[in-house]
């Protein structure tokens, strides 16, 4: 009777077994932690969203991995842009990109969110080539005004303007670029001014919803009004040499609450 019912309890556990193995591949796959991986890392491997193995691993921190820790990784839902997610996206350092800096450029008021969401144990050791994850939905960040071969012909700082000779700040940076290139809006928002501008010729300005705002100038054509919602990469003019101007280019500026910002610490210029 003994022997009977061990025969019974091991064909009973081996049955749970196959069913458990079998509801658990159905699902997704186990993933061992392994020394020095991050919960980014791992979501990426797999080409799944980390919020994904958040909810089905109900984990509190996810900055606390264990090594050893099993976690139930989802079947993939990622889509075919692998670099873009429904809930953020992936940047790759670049030499001498900090966390700060990588934070500023997509708009993070507080870096260290990036420390605690890619698990990154020290700040100062991130290197070139490592990717980032970075959180939040639709468009974030800047993107690059023109989408032609970027000629960088005045930076962000003091100089002598090229026509008054006074020396004055230059409030944001100027691209070189043929009369008549599609002038893309940086970032999602809603037109403040479009029109002409003194020195600044032809000009629109957009107001973001994060305090930001971005301008256009000397332009040789308007293709928004004020008042008007534009999406992130919606053509809203053409380049020109309008206003003050030694030759036809686009002159783009960054500024919070007002103030100017160098726009290469928003802008992969490199």
């Amino acid at each position: 009777m003994k022997r009977i019912n061990t025969h019974l309890v091991i064909t009973i556990l081996l049955m749970l077994f196959v069913s458990a193995s079998w509801t658990s591949s159905c699902i997704g796959m186990l993933h061992k932690v392994k020394k020095g991986e991050t919960l980014s890392g791992i979501a990426k491997k797999y080409d799944v969203p980390m919020k994904r193995i958040i909810q089905n691993n109900s984990i509190a921190s996810i900055d606390h991995l264990q090594i050893g820790e099993k976690l139930l990784i989802p079947l993939s839902t990622k889509p075919t842009n692998a670099s873009e997610g429904p809930n953020g996206t992936w940047y790759e350092v670049k030499d001498r990109d900090t966390l700060y800096s990588i934070a500023r450029k997509h708009n993070i008021e507080d870096w260290k969110k990036l420390q605690q969401i890619n698990g990154i144990s020290n700040p100062k050791r991130i290197k070139p080539g490592q990717t980032i994850f970075i959180p939040g939905d639709g468009d974030i960040g800047f993107a690059l005004p023109i989408r032609t071969k970027l000629y960088v012909t005045s930076r962000y700082g003091y100089r002598n303007h090229p026509i008054t000779g006074r020396y004055r700040l230059h409030e944001g940076i100027d691209f070189r670029a043929a009369t008549g290139t599609q002038v893309h809006a940086s970032k999602t928002g809603t037109v403040t001014f479009a029109a002409k501008k003194g020195g600044y010729g032809k000009a629109v300005s957009i107001q973001h919803e994060d305090d930001f705002s971005t301008v256009y100038g000397h332009l040789s054509r308007i293709y928004v009004s004020k008042g008007d919602f534009v999406k992130q990469g919606q053509v809203i003019g053409l380049t020109g040499s309008s206003g003050h101007s030694t030759g036809p280019h686009l002159h783009f500026e960054i500024r919070y609450k007002g103030k100017s910002e160098n726009p290469a610490r928003h802008l992969d210029l490199r």
